[in-house]
């Protein structure tokens, strides 16, 4: 029986990026990035930049995205701001031993 106090917390979520589920869906479907790109509205090099983490996508990026693959635009969007958390949490905590407590 389906017992909801166990609860599954993925640790590994925010290691990926949308970037990660487009990269699949292009190998497997074998397209080419300046195809993907054309179907979805959006030019090479953004697409390029997103690839490389460089740009994120938006909700209208997303949108496209579904309307072409059927991947939801939410996951994607999901993804990406698990992403961007983990980056920033990453960056503080960097730099926090040099922040002075006062």
């Amino acid at each position: 029986m389906l017992n909801r106090n166990n609860k599954i917390v993925p640790t590994d979520l925010a290691e990926f990026s949308a970037a990660d589920t487009i990269e699949e869906t292009l190998s497997f479907y074998h397209i080419t990035q300046a195809e993907f790109a054309r179907r979805i509205g959006i030019s090479e090099k953004h697409l390029s930049q997103v690839l490389h983490r460089k740009a994120f996508i938006s909700p209208t990026v997303a949108l496209s995205i579904e309307e072409v693959t059927g991947i939801p635009a939410y996951m994607l969007l999901a993804k990406d701001t698990r992403y961007r958390l983990l980056i920033q949490i990453s960056q503080l905590q960097a730099i926090r031993p040099m922040i002075p407590t006062f």
